[in-house]
C-alpha cells in the first residue's frame, strides 16, 4: 500500500524529512530507501539548501515518477544551513510522529513499523525511540555493522540527560519523535552549524529516550560529509550549545567544565581566532595551570604548534608535565 492510498486505520501519519545538500550522488538512494518503508501511513518532505549539483532537479523527476508517494519538495534560497532546513521541513510537517535523515543516508525497510509500535506502546514520558545504526562507504558496503558493537560509544535508555551531555551518542536518522517534543521545547537552533546534540540535549531535559537494539539505518562515509568538513566551526558550536545547559544541575556543570576545557583547546590547535574567547571561559570555570598558559599563548598569539612543541620539551625533562598530566589538574 502507498503512503498516498493508506486507509485512516493504517496508523498514525509520521512525517519524515530530508536534508538534502549536494548528494545528487545518493539522493535517489535515499528516497527509495524511504518509499521501501513496510510502515505504509507517511508523508516525505524534502528541503533542498540551495544545492550547486542537480539534487533539487532529481528529487522532482524522482516525485514526478512515483506520483503514489505523498511527497513534496522545498527550495532554499540561498543556502540557510541544516538547522533551519529541518525547521522548515517541521513548519510543513503534519504528522504524529517525526523522522528525519541526511541526503545520503538510508532507512532499512522496517524502520518506521517498528518505531512506531515502540512508541505507541510507550508511556507518554517517552518521547524518542532511536536504534543501533551501521556505517557504509559510498559505494553502500557494510564498513562497521554496529555502532555500538565498537564499544566506542554506548546506548541508554530512560533519563538519558547526563549521559547525551557527556557525548552525543545516537545517529540522527534512527529516531522517531514525538512531535509534541517540538511543540514543548522548540525548533532547531538556527544559530547552531549541525542540529542534533543541541536539540537531544533539549528533548532529554523534558522527556525519556528508548534504545531500540535493532539496525534501523546506513549512515553513509564519504569525502562530502559535513563532518569532514567545517571543524573548528563544529567545535564552536559545541561550546556554545553547551553553555545552554549549564545550570541545570552541579553533575551537568562538572560535565561541561570538561568539554569547555577540551573544545577551547583543540580551537586553539585549530588556529582558530575564537579560541582566546572560550580558553578565557574556560580558565574562569576552572582555574588549572594549563588553561592559564594557553590563555596567556592566545592572547600572546603565539602558534599552537609552538606550545605544543614546548609542552613535549617539558615532559621529556620532568617525566610528568606533559599536556596529559597538566589536564588532569
Amino acid at each position: 500500500m502507498s503512503p498516498a492510498a493508506a486507509a485512516p486505520g493504517a496508523g498514525p501519519l509520521v512525517s519524515i524529512g530530508v536534508a538534502s545538500f549536494n548528494n545528487a550522488a545518493y539522493i535517489i538512494d535515499t528516497l527509495e530507501s524511504i518509499r521501501a518503508q513496510t510502515y505504509p501511513h507517511w508523508e516525505l518532505v524534502v528541503v533542498d539548501d540551495a544545492s550547486k549539483d542537480n539534487s533539487a532537479e532529481l528529487i522532482t523527476d524522482w516525485l514526478k515518477t512515483h506520483p503514489e508517494v505523498n511527497g513534496k519538495l522545498l527550495v532554499n534560497s540561498p543556502n540557510r544551513g541544516v538547522c533551519h532546513t529541518f525547521n522548515r521541513f517541521l513548519d510543513a510537517a503534519q504528522g504524529k510522529y517525526i523522522s528525519i535523515i541526511g541526503s545520503d543516508d538510508l532507512f532499512l525497510p522496517d524502520k518506521l513499523t517498528a518505531q512506531v509500535a515502540l512508541l505507541e506502546a510507550a508511556p507518554g514520558r517517552v518521547g524518542v525511540v532511536y536504534s543501533d545504526v551501521s556505517k557504509i562507504d559510498p559505494a553502500g558496503k557494510v564498513i562497521v555493522p554496529s555502532v555500538y558493537d565498537t564499544g566506542q560509544i554506548r546506548p541508554f535508555s530512560g533519563d538519558i540527560w547526563l549521559e547525551m551531555l557527556k557525548t552525543n551518542f545516537l545517529g540522527a536518522m534512527t529516531v522517531l519523535i514525538r512531535r509534541e517534543c517540538f511543540d514543548k521545547v522548540g525548533h532547531f537552533d538556527e544559530d547552531l552549524a549541525y542540529e542534533d546534540w543541541d536539540m537531544w540535549l533539549r528533548i532529554a531535559r523534558e522527556y525519556d529516550f528508548l534504545y531500540q537494539p535493532e539496525i534501523t539505518c546506513h549512515y553513509r562515509i564519504h569525502g562530502a560529509s559535513a563532518l569532514h568538513k567545517r571543524r573548528a566551526q563544529i567545535i564552536e558550536t559545541n561550546l556554545r550549545l553547551l553553555q545552554k545547559h549549564l545550570g541545570v544541575s552541579p553533575e551537568g556543570d562538572a560535565i561541561i567544565a570538561r568539554h569547555l576545557r577540551e573544545f577551547s583547546e583543540q580551537l586553539y590547535l585549530l588556529g582558530s581566532p575564537d579560541s582566546v574567547k572560550w580558553l578565557r571561559r574556560s580558565w574562569q570555570q576552572h582555574r588549572h595551570t594549563r588553561g592559564l598558559a594557553l590563555l596567556l599563548a592566545a592572547r600572546l598569539g603565539v602558534p599552537a604548534a609552538t606550545v605544543a612543541a614546548a609542552f613535549g620539551v617539558l615532559k621529556r625533562l620532568t617525566g610528568q608535565a606533559g599536556p596529559d598530566a597538566a589536564a588532569a589538574h
